[in-house]
Order: structure tokens, then sequence, then C-alpha cells
């Protein structure tokens, strides 16, 4: 096999250590000596299990998350969850508050509108063409969690200290900056993030979201379900 490969440099998808492509290449044909492609055993298997189960072990040691948090691996990428974070966490008669440091929280207020919910734009660059973090904030006393972006890669700015917010969790996009530094997960309610930049390949997002938060969430869905 040539092993003469080309440097990739962009924002996405992630660039994958040799060892671990060529571990992907056998999968691919003969998974664990199943007989059968990781591509063709069930999501239900033991198989399946063990890769899942692994991932997320792997996440919490890296992130130095204790039994608090959860790690999901959902559908839709990132972007799905502009739409699903308001839906979970965000009823009728509540505020979220939003801070607008670019295109992506951009598109996170602009899903929470179509929704038809409020929000309070918190803080927002968009004065000088989103070229700076914000430093004052309008908080609302008593809002559900405060969205951010973590690091903006079209406009290239990035949180460095993350707001202090008096027991309001903290939701962010890390899709651009997920594992590139240690992080005090107590300030945040939930995280989420797009494989296909630092992670792995497109096509996943990983969802970090803590007890706390996770009791919150509205059962609207559920209820509907069952009329």
């Amino acid at each position: 096999m040539d092993t003469k490969r080309i440097l990739n440099f962009n924002a996405g998808p992630a660039a994958l250590p040799l060892s671990v492509l060529k571990e992907i290449q056998s999968s691919f044909l003969n998974f664990n000596n199943c007989g059968m492609s990781i591509t063709e055993i069930s999501h239900r298997s033991f198989w399946f299990d063990d890769v899942i189960n692994d991932a997320v072990l792997r996440t919490k040691r890296l992130l130095k998350l204790d039994d608090r948090f959860h790690v999901l691996f959902l559908q839709g990428g990132a972007s799905l969850q502009f739409a699903m974070v308001p839906m979970n966490f965000l009823g009728d008669n509540n505020t979220a508050d939003y801070i607008n440091t670019g295109t992506w929280s951009t598109k996170a207020i602009k899903e929470a509108e179509i929704l038809n919910k409020k929000i309070n734009i918190a803080g927002s660059s968009k004065d000088k063409n989103f070229s700076y973090i914000p430093e004052n904030f309008n908080f609302t006393k008593q809002a559900s969690y405060v969205h951010i972006t973590s690091n903006n890669t079209i406009k290239g700015t990035q949180w460095h200290k993350f707001p202090d917010i008096n027991k309001i969790p903290i939701i962010a996009d890390m899709s651009s900056d997920i594992m590139s530094r240690p992080l005090d997960m107590e300030k945040f309610g939930l995280i989420y993030a797009g494989a296909q930049k630092n992670i792995g390949p497109s096509g996943t997002c990983m969802v970090i979201i803590k007890d706390d938060l996770l009791k919150k969430a509205l059962n609207i869905f559920i209820n509907k379900l069952h009329v």
C-alpha cells in the first residue's frame, strides 16, 4: 500500500491517522472475525455495542467526564442540534439566551426563531462583522440556557474564557474545537459537535449532556404520542 499521503488542513472532514484507516480497511471486510463487514452488522448486535461503548468510554476519559454526563452519537450533524436544543429544552413560557458570534450562531438563532421559541440575543459582535467575541452581555435572569458557539471558523474568533452565568447551563456548539483543550465541564449543560472537523468522518454528531439539564427536557412530544 502506498503510504504517501496528502496532509489535510481543511475544515472538514477530519484527517485520520493511517493506522486508524488501516484498521477500518480490515474491519470493512471482516469486523472482529465475525464474518461480516462493520457496515453490515446489526446496530443491535453485541459487536456494535462494543464499538459504541468503547467510543463513549474514550470520550469520557479524554474529557474527564464523570457519571453525571451522558455521551450520545446522533444523526443529522451538528446543524440538526440547532433545532433539537430549543425543541427539547425551551418551553412556551421559557426564554433562552443566545450569543451571536458568527455564521453558525446565526444559524442556531434562526432555527430557534423558526420554531417560534422565545429567545434573547444576550450579546453580539455583528456590529463589526463578527470580528471579536463580545464581553458585555444582557442575560435573562431565569433563562433556560445560554447558547454559544465556542469557535467561529469562518470569522476566526474563539472563546478563550467562557462567560460566568449564575447556575444557568451553557449549551455550546463545539464542532470545530472539541477535544482541542481541557474544559471545565461544570459550566456546561450540553455540548454538541459534528464529528467531521476534529474527531472523525462526517455523518454523526457527538452530544454530551449533563444530568441536571437532561431532567429538564420537555415531555411535550412524548405526551403527543399518547393523544
